[in-house]
């Protein structure tokens, strides 16, 4: 079964079923036919798209997969976009992320060097300690 997203109750008063209308008529799908694939009436069909009666994520998700358009395209446009702002943020900040991810890497990667060098010296300082004392 496909996971769904899930819309708060604002979001679901925000449904724009203009938009319904607008997609199933992109497609040329008649009423009737959108009803059938839902297994409702054509009658309980043209309420949804007349937003006279409040439509469940799941029900909403049917028609955006029968639609091919993703569940945000059925919300209103500045809810939508509202939407696309903070996935970009959440997007930019996953790029910062990887950005430090791999800062953390090469600094880590220098410590390892340092250290050995150090370890190098260290064994130096050794030998010549050896080379006095002998």
């Amino acid at each position: 079964m496909e996971k769904h997203q899930i819309l708060t109750s604002a979001e679901k008063k925000n449904i724009y079923c203009d938009d319904i209308r607008k997609y199933r008529d992109e497609k040329c799908y008649p009423q009737d036919y959108m009803a059938s694939l839902l297994g409702i009436t054509q009658s309980a069909y043209y309420k949804i798209e007349a937003g006279a009666v409040k439509i469940s994520t799941e029900r909403l998700a049917q028609i955006a997969k029968i639609l091919g358009k993703p569940i945000e395209a059925f919300l209103q446009k500045e809810q939508y976009n509202e939407q696309l702002k903070s996935e970009q943020k959440v997007y930019i900040n996953l790029n910062e992320l990887e950005l430090l991810q791999k800062t953390i890497t090469q600094q880590q990667n220098r410590i390892e060097e340092l250290k050995a060098k150090l370890k190098k010296r260290d064994d130096e300082i050794e030998k010549l300690k050896q080379q006095i004392i002998v």
